[in-house]
């Protein structure tokens, strides 16, 4: 059933990495804009001239720390023209922003293991959701979540963002159908060690897998369809379960790094590898390999470095990868517009929340448009087991008996 509703609400739950960086600059650019520019390069230009009128805004940012949630909306309010979002704090402030503002479109990007709550108070209250990866870090809360948002047809899409890369796209897309039956494949994705013991105070409450195996994941299944049968994990605790020896302000107990080998159902096996403590020293912001070898061909990125590279007094030599974000000069303005592939899957799930709002369609029949709830639930399947079996083969290595639970 269409309406004319043309001025949709939105709020922001995070403001830390991504949440304070990637999802808001993501969020300016709607409200300065609206949708229709950010449509095209991700293959939905087609609707373009009927969402053309539709204005977002965002009416509030929920942060756990009130100093952070008037930060990010002071500096929005400065950014945008006419926008004054409100900033709200506390444990659950997506109760307190629900109680006092209409919200169309709730973004959460909290940590991993904290997706769950504000996700399901907004299908409750008949709002379509922009979540971070992983969906959640349970399956039995992801169905809850597809459940509820299938019957009020609403909205929920992940951020997979690495399906967008246009490299990934080129990979899946143009050359993995030249290399016959894909046989087997290793996928590389390390972050720094910042991240696990400054950025993150929550890394004991997920892992290295969990955070961003999961893009891995997503990719295999999104573009060849494979389902997953079994899971072999191991991981490594030396350097953050003793970070309090290691000079630092506490124990973290996470895994260092996991492997974890999950054999398909069309015969593929893919090698993940993730890890969390690379050094400050390293040259890219990620190390990023992928590696896929089929019947008829192998494909090899390294994908850390594209090929851009510079060696600057103080710093040292670095890669860079402007490809994910960039900031592009707007003529006359001081805000640079924001584009790359970190933004096209925020911008691909905005869309569809705003065509099922506007009755232009059903959540069901834009399936195939974005990043869905859905389409996780494989890939958190495999983290939830992943987590399980590696957590018990290290207690048998720890006895010398090698990794026997899959």
């Amino acid at each position: 059933m269409l309406n004319d509703k043309k001025d949709l609400k939105v709020a922001l739950i995070g403001g830390g990495m991504f949440g304070g960086d990637v999802v808001l600059r993501s969020i300016e650019d709607f409200e300065r804009c609206g949708i229709a520019p950010y449509l095209g390069r991700i293959g939905l230009d087609e609707r373009a001239r009927e969402l053309a009128e539709v204005s977002l805004r965002l009416v509030a940012i929920g942060t756990r720390t009130a100093q952070t949630a008037e930060a990010l909306c002071a500096a929005y309010s400065e950014r945008v023209p006419e926008a004054a979002p409100a900033p709200f704090h506390g444990e659950t402030p997506w109760v307190d922003i629900f109680e006092k503002h209409e919200v169309d479109i709730l973004y959460v990007a909290t940590p991993d293991h904290l997706h769950y709550a504000p996700t399901l108070h907004a299908l409750e209250r008949e709002a379509h959701v922009m979540v971070e990866k992983p969906l959640t870090l349970r399956l039995d809360q992801a169905d809850e979540l597809i459940e509820m948002a299938r019957k009020k047809n609403l909205v929920v899409g992940v951020d997979m963002h690495k399906r967008y890369d246009p490299c990934h796209r080129f990979i899946f897309e143009e050359l993995v159908g030249k290399i016959g039956r894909p046989l087997y494949a290793r996928a590389v994705l390390e972050e720094p060690l910042e991240v696990a013991t400054e950025i993150f105070k929550w890394a004991a409450d997920s892992n290295p897998f969990s955070y961003v195996g999961i893009h891995w994941l997503d990719l295999f299944t999104h573009y060849l369809g494979s389902e997953p049968l079994s899971v072999h994990a191991v991981g490594q605790k030396a350097l953050l379960a003793n970070w309090d020896s290691e000079g630092g302000d506490r124990k973290i107990d996470t895994f260092d790094a996991m492997q974890v080998s999950v054999d398909y159902r069309d015969g593929l096996r893919v090698y993940y590898v993730n890890s969390w403590i690379n050094p400050k020293e390293f040259e890219g912001a990620v190390n990023q390999e992928l590696e896929l070898t089929g019947t008829l061909g192998k494909i090899e990125f390294d994908q850390q470095d594209r090929g851009l590279r510079a060696t600057l007094a103080g710093i040292g030599s670095r890669t860079y990868n402007p490809h994910f974000t960039a900031n592009i000069k707007r003529p006359g303005s001081a805000y640079p517009a924001y584009d790359g592939y970190g933004k096209d899957s925020i911008a691909a799930i905005t869309r569809a929340a705003i065509e099922v709002e506007l009755g232009l369609s059903t959540a069901a029949e834009l399936e195939d448009d974005y990043p869905t709830a859905s389409s996780s639930r494989s890939s958190i399947i495999v983290i939830e087991a992943a987590a399980d079996v590696a957590s018990r083969n290290h207690l048998h290595i720890e006895r010398g008996q090698g990794s026997p639970v899959t």
